[in-house]
């Protein structure tokens, strides 16, 4: 092996975001020049990105022995701390990082990103102020940070003049798109919303998230004829499962996390954001039986009681395993799980789980479109930034979730967002008895809970109802054809569903 060659392979890998190729690079130059610090934080960098958080400490571990005064061990450390819910770790590191290096973007940027989940914007902003007091010109990163913090903090102006400042730079395409989707919600709160949408649109294209819309569209067939009334009854039902679990899903931003917040809210009930283990044992169970990947479970008549009761256990043991790292009360009556892609896995987890409870969440589907187009979310939601694709995957959410109620016969309670926000408690009420809690009103008060919140809506959940989201696409109208496109492929009148 030559060193230097494999070196220069590792990096490439590494700037194409290809983590798991880097990191077995990396793995193997680093046996040539063990004491070199930023080699062992690139590792760390990369199983951290890959949920290896062991080796992610093991190897930034060894970066801070070797150079005590480099700030980026302790940055990469607190992301790996903050991704694996250890947050009072993350921002010891984070302030290590800035203790080392005052003003350092990574480090303030994780700094106030971890502030603000636990609704401390006021600590978050004074980070900011520091850190930009200290800059000749303004990091990336610190743009970014103020951006998120704007419209708690009143910066709103401040942030549009220094995301514009930065986006006059040369950036890389993914670097820009951050930037632009946080331009596009600031002019969005300012009104301006043709250069909003021009903003999102240009970030979308940037994002260059693939999806395949076809064949998306064929899993979901596969989908529906495999669970058939007769193949539902006659799949057998884990035994002795928990009521503990209540699912909260649907299509993002359809108001999963609010509903979570609401009965996280309640002195028997605790939330714990959006658990993967779902989808995971979803995905295992497929690849056992049919040899192949899909996001949907489609082989019911292979599924034995073992397996059901293997998959519930495990599911629990994530689920309790969560709530301990986010301080939440094991013991709880009840604990949401707001994952919203669950929906296409409710015959799986009503089999897992005969008597826990389900939710699904839904709104005006053009509402929720035009919040993904505009969320620039991370991870393989290709579907978000492409309005037609949208257009498509709500309408196939809507049939996946149609098939589970109408049917399957599975009790799935409607919680329509418009709804919740006209009438708060008779909602909360009908919430609350779906999943067999008493109203208390502490539920009401849902916003003045304290408990990190995760998610795209970390700053919707920490303030009062409000109308402000409710026909939010009325601004955008003219811009959506290739959304209602979608929905017109997928046999969906958007007014009939609202």
């Amino acid at each position: 092996m030559d060193p230097t060659q494999t070196f220069n392979q590792a990096q490439q890998a590494f700037e194409a975001g290809d983590w798991q190729t880097a990191l077995s690079l990396f793995e193997q130059v680093v046996k040539f020049d063990k004491k070199n610090e930023q080699i062992h934080t690139a590792m760390g960098f990369c199983a951290a990105r890959l949920s290896r958080f062991d080796d992610g400490r093991r190897y930034l571990a060894k970066a801070v022995k070797l150079k005590p005064m480099a700030p980026e061990p302790h940055v990469q450390l607190g992301y790996l701390e903050a991704a694996d819910y250890n947050n009072e770790k993350a921002l010891t590191h984070y302030r290590r990082a800035v203790a080392v290096k005052p003003g350092h973007p990574g480090a303030v940027f994780g700094l106030v990103d971890v502030l603000r989940k636990h609704g401390e914007y006021d600590a978050a902003f004074a980070e900011i102020t520091k850190a930009l007091s200290k800059a000749d010109v303004p990091d990336v990163q610190l743009a970014d940070a103020l951006a998120l913090i704007a419209v708690k903090t009143g910066q709103q102006e401040r942030a549009i003049e220094l995301v514009q400042e930065v986006l006059s730079r040369d950036l890389e395409d993914n670097r820009r798109a951050i930037m632009l989707y946080r331009l596009a919600d600031l002019l969005n709160d300012r009104g301006e919303y043709d250069k909003a949408f021009d903003a999102a649109l240009e970030g979308s294209v940037l994002k260059g998230v693939p999806w395949d819309t076809g064949g998306y569209d064929l899993e979901v067939e596969r989908y529906l004829k495999a669970w058939t009334k007769d193949a539902f009854d006659a799949a057998p039902r884990a035994s002795g499962s928990s009521q503990q679990p209540v699912f909260v899903l649907g299509m993002p931003r359809s108001g999963t996390s609010l509903v979570e917040q609401i009965i996280a809210s309640h002195p028997s009930a605790t939330g714990v954001g959006e658990l993967p283990a779902m989808v995971g044992i979803a995905g295992s169970l497929q690849m056992r039986l049919s040899g192949a990947l899909s996001k949907f479970f489609t082989e019911p008549e292979k599924l034995t009681e073992s397996m059901l009761a293997e998959g519930a256990s495990r599911y629990i043991k994530s689920m309790h395993g969560l709530a301990v790292k986010l301080n939440a009360s094991v013991g709880a009556e009840r604990i949401v799980d707001k994952q919203p892609h669950n929906f296409a896995h409710i015959p799986l987890i009503r089999l897992m789980f005969p008597e826990a409870q389900i939710i699904y969440t839904h709104r005006d589907p053009r509402d929720t479109a035009i919040s993904c187009f505009f969320q620039g979310f991370d991870g393989p939601m290709g579907y978000c930034y492409d309005l037609f694709a949208l257009g498509k995957y709500t309408t196939h959410t809507n049939r996946v979730v149609n098939l589970a109620r109408n049917d399957l016969g599975i009790d799935v309670l409607p919680v329509r967002y418009e709804s919740l926000i006209e009438d708060p408690e008779g909602q909360i009420r009908t919430i609350l008895d779906h999943i067999g809690l008493p109203f208390d009103e502490a539920c009401l008060s849902f916003h003045q809970t304290t408990r990190l919140v995760r998610t795209a809506s970390t700053d919707q959940v920490r303030q009062p109802i409000y109308r402000g989201s409710i026909g939010r696409w009325k601004r955008y109208e003219d811009r959506l054809g290739p959304l209602l496109e979608g929905f017109e492929a997928g046999g969906l009148d958007p007014d009939q569903s609202c």
